[in-house]
């Protein structure tokens, strides 16, 4: 199969992961849901469905104490259910990402230009109350701040929309830096400005630490003129966080940062440090080692939970744990939470992750994105594993960019 045909095939799967997964479907379901049938057999036709069916028994092993323990059973059925749907799609983005190969770059460009496109659509309707909330949110983000549009297109919230992008803006910003582009500044506003406009911290935090971390790692094999633009980048973004502290020191990015640092942002502490209470307490309460199990989040706290978070709408009737790990924490115990991070790191060693700038870039990423938010079946998380773990990128081969330099 030549490339073209494999981007053809793959392109419509991937913009309705990237876009419309829950466009105009009830909170907490997706089309990637609704379809997991024919998803479920076309892992058939490639072969698989026994490997899938294997690594499902870590996941068979806490029922039986579980379910021993206590469970509401209408929920404890229904959100397994939940939990299967999100392994079949996790098998199904690993086998997607694994048949895409080369032609994921050509992907992520189609998918650049439609979010450029949709996010202009998105600042034309701005200005207009009506038609304002169908692709921004104005939900106040913290203490102090009145209700600032943030942007989220057809996604859940800003935050849900950063995370299913995050793949594809990380992609470019090291294409910008290793000198991969030939038009970085285009680049760089197509993905600066959407990120921007989330203000959504914990996806530009995680992001941040990311580069921090990965730039000193390799920056011996960029060459010298991609290590100056780095260098340039980064003094530039602390001149212009000087400039905003010193003519605008009460604005909402800074008001904010200051809320979370003194610990009085609600949405961040509840992601950060209630969420593993919550979870702590559950587990504790009930059953430390394997979990309350899947549903029962909100049949024990469910009030607690609202009131706490104050969930409104269809929010109110999902009620989760805002945290991925801590979630994970509360439905499957420590089973579940050691589980989870041993086979990160054991596939990361496996499939020598570390060997591609890009793909140990998005590891790192949603390595660290995991204890700040998303939640235990996000697609957006488990499509950025997938990508993470079976994305081709060899222009980011580490050998490649050792070859470049030299």
């Amino acid at each position: 199969m030549n490339r073209s045909t494999t981007y053809y095939l793959f392109i419509a799967w991937f913009i309705l992961y990237f876009f419309f997964n829950n466009l105009l479907l009830p909170e907490g379901l997706l089309f990637t849901t609704l379809l997991s049938p024919l998803f479920l057999y076309w892992l058939y036709k490639q072969g698989q469905v026994p490997k899938l069916m294997k690594w499902a028994i870590l996941l068979l092993l806490p029922v039986p104490l579980q379910i021993i323990a206590g469970v509401d059973a209408r929920s404890y059925i229904v959100s397994t259910l939940m939990v299967a749907s999100a392994w079949i799609f996790l098998f199904t983005a690993m086998e997607t990402a694994r048949s895409t190969g080369e032609s994921l770059e050509d992907v992520f460009f189609t998918i650049l230009k439609i979010n450029s496109i949709l996010v202009l659509i998105a600042l034309i309707l701005l200005p207009f109350s009506g038609l304002r909330e169908f692709m921004w949110d104005t939900i106040p983000m913290s203490k102090d701040l009145a209700a600032i549009p943030r942007l989220k297109l057809f996604a859940y919230e800003p935050s849900h929309y950063g995370l299913l992008l995050a793949p594809v803006f990380l992609y470019f910003i090291l294409k910008i830096f290793t000198g991969g582009s030939q038009h970085p500044l285009i680049l760089a506003a197509g993905v600066i400005i959407p990120l921007l406009l989330t203000l959504s911290f914990g996806i530009m935090g995680a992001m941040m630490i990311t580069l921090l971390i990965v730039f000193p790692v390799c920056f011996r094999y960029i060459e010298k003129l991609n290590r100056r633009l780095i260098i340039y980048s980064f003094v530039v973004l602390i001149l212009c966080i000087t400039g905003l502290w010193i003519l605008w020191p009460d604005n909402p990015l800074f008001t904010r940062l200051g809320n979370i640092i003194s610990g009085t942002d609600s949405s961040s502490k509840g992601r950060l440090v209630y969420s593993f209470m919550f979870a702590r307490d559950l587990i504790l309460q009930h059953n430390a080692w394997t979990g309350v199990g899947p549903g029962q989040i909100k049949i024990l706290a469910h009030d607690l939970i609202v009131s706490f978070y104050r969930y409104t709408g269809d929010y109110a009737e999902i009620v989760r744990i805002p945290n991925s790990m801590g979630e994970m924490l509360a439905t499957y115990g420590i089973y579940g939470f050691i589980l989870k991070i041993f086979f990160e790191i054991y596939f990361f060693i496996r499939l020598k992750i570390y060997r591609n700038l890009y793909n140990f870039s998005l590891f790192l990423f949603i390595f660290i994105y995991q204890f700040t938010g998303s939640f235990l079946v996000n697609a957006a998380e488990i499509g950025t594993w997938a990508i993470a773990f079976y994305g081709r990128f060899p222009v980011f081969d580490i050998s490649f960019i050792k070859q470049k330099k030299s």
